[in-house]
């Protein structure tokens, strides 16, 4: 018990930023229209007690192989969901962004007091909540943040963190095909070790031993796979594409990038700094998508260059005094000081960090961090009952649903509808949906694109695969060419129509 409450001391500042991100995370509604056609993977898995592994959803690639790499990502998704509706599935997506939150701030803890260390997360927490969507992708933000945080523990000498790193892979591998980040992080730190002839040994072998075990994962998208599934960018595809630097999200990456160099500049870097960022920039530039990956390494490394920068500049030349002792460790594995008016969260003499003991629940002051997690953790579990998560409909055709069902025939749709059809209308196969590589083969991304926006050869596109009616947005080219062709609209609403072809 002793020992459960002074890991709750111990950890008080994360586990209560933890709390503030669960609870924003919870009220908010399920989203993202990849959303639907994963659970609707997880529903199939759940109810047919078998692995999905070829298309079943389209009426252009049935029967075609296809692994996405998420498969227990899908079903705990879908299981959420089955336990408690959208309530279960805003739970799901909260816990995994608090444990986000949680990773981050205990990793920027190591290098930096509170007062530091939480302003830096916190922007690397906001950096990251376009991906808080309703899909296996959150299962990678997750365990990326504690994966870089076990690794930060392993350079301090824990045997511990390092060998957990490779099971923590193995269930990543079968949730996510990111988990290709977490294998390249992991051999990342093993580089920089032995460069550095620092302690190689246990990094190298983690790294083996890892890289051979997802291959064993008969759930996981083969690591080579994985690897360019990372590392392309598919045209058209927001999240895929480079940020732009003048938009809000843009200009916040822009500020922390700038920040990043800045500090690295002044300090200046180390090997392992550059080795783990220099990648992880290059990603984060290609496509919006890695970007929080980066400002989670960024915030660590940033937060010793400031607590560096403040101590230069408060007493150069000497040791600023010593304050109670506080929460966090040094990359060394060696306890911090909060010290210095809370800024400085390690001193340094004689080239190390001055050893101090950890705060435990008898230590002075340590009650009241232990309530404040506790708190935050009450009031973010009653928030629970507060939220409205279900999910927007007013983007989706929900009013032609009954017209689609009750026709048959090769249906034309709306590449963001296809996964709210396949949930709501399985009996009708979609044309395309967000789920995209399988249709990258047999140019049926490609067709689909002449055909929604009538391009020359569109109307070969429709021949081609018999399609009989088209459910479109209103404002489409397509949509008034097929009117133009005599199609007949069978159902219309605000945001849709649903056209057929004449006989």
């Amino acid at each position: 018990m002793r020992r459960a409450a002074d890991l709750l001391a111990w950890n008080a500042w994360p586990l209560g930023v933890a709390a503030a991100a669960f609870t924003v995370a919870v009220g908010l509604p399920a989203s993202d229209p990849d959303m639907w056609w994963h659970l609707a993977s997880g529903r199939w898995m759940v109810e047919h007690r078998e692995l999905l592994r070829v298309d079943i959803f389209s009426s252009t690639m049935t029967g075609s192989p296809y692994a996405l790499g998420e498969i227990w990502g899908e079903i705990l998704l879908y299981l959420a969901y089955l336990g408690g509706s959208w309530g279960g599935v805003a739970i799901l997506r909260a816990a995994l962004v608090a444990v986000t939150a949680f990773a981050v701030v205990r990793a920027a803890s190591r290098f930096a007091s509170p007062l530091v260390a939480i302003p830096l997360s916190a922007v690397a927490i906001v950096l990251s909540k376009p991906t808080w969507t309703d899909r296996p992708q959150l299962f990678t933000l997750a365990l990326f943040a504690i994966l870089f945080e076990l690794l930060l523990a392993a350079r301090g000498g824990s045997r511990r963190a390092v060998v957990a790193s490779v099971p923590l892979l193995f269930v990543w591998s079968g949730l996510h095909a990111g988990y290709a980040l977490g294998i390249a992080l992991l051999w990342l730190f093993a580089i920089a070790a032995l460069i550095e002839r620092r302690g190689a040994v246990p990094f190298l072998a983690a790294a083996v031993v890892a890289t051979v075990a997802v291959s064993l994962d008969p759930a996981a998208l083969p690591l080579t796979r994985a690897l360019d599934h990372v590392g392309s960018a598919t045209r058209g595809i927001v999240e895929e594409s480079p940020v732009d630097a003048l938009s809000p999200y843009g200009a916040l990456f822009a500020l922390v990038l700038g920040g990043t160099l800045a500090a690295f500049l002044l300090v200046g870097a180390d090997l392992l700094a550059v080795v783990v960022l220099a990648p992880l920039l290059a990603l984060a530039l290609s496509a919006q998508r890695h970007i929080p990956f980066f400002a989670i390494v960024a915030v660590p490394f940033v937060a010793r260059s400031v607590v560096i920068l403040v101590e230069r500049g408060w007493a150069p030349g000497s040791a600023p005094p010593r304050a109670p002792a506080g929460v966090g460790d040094h990359p060394s594995g060696a306890p911090l000081t909060v010290g210095w008016s809370w800024v400085k969260g390690w001193r340094s003499e004689g080239g190390g960090p001055t050893p101090v003991k950890r705060v435990s629940v008898g230590a002075p002051g340590a009650q009241p961090r232990i309530l404040l997690p506790v708190a935050l953790w009450v009031g973010a579990i009653a928030s629970i009952a507060t939220a409205d998560p279900r999910p927007d409909l007013r983007a989706y055709p929900a009013a032609a649903l009954p017209a689609l069902r009750a026709s048959t025939g090769v249906v034309l749709n709306e590449y963001d509808w296809g996964g709210y059809l396949i949930w709501n209308a399985p009996e009708r196969p979609v044309f395309i949906d967000g789920r995209l590589f399988p249709f990258l083969a047999d140019d049926v991304l490609g067709g689909y694109r002449r055909a929604i926006h009538v391009l020359p050869g569109w109307r070969g596109v429709l021949d081609r695969w018999s399609v009989t009616q088209a459910l479109l947005a209103p404002d489409r080219s397509l949509t008034q060419a097929l009117q133009d062709d005599g199609w007949i609209v069978r159902a219309r609403g605000d945001r849709f129509v649903l056209l057929e072809r004449p006989k």
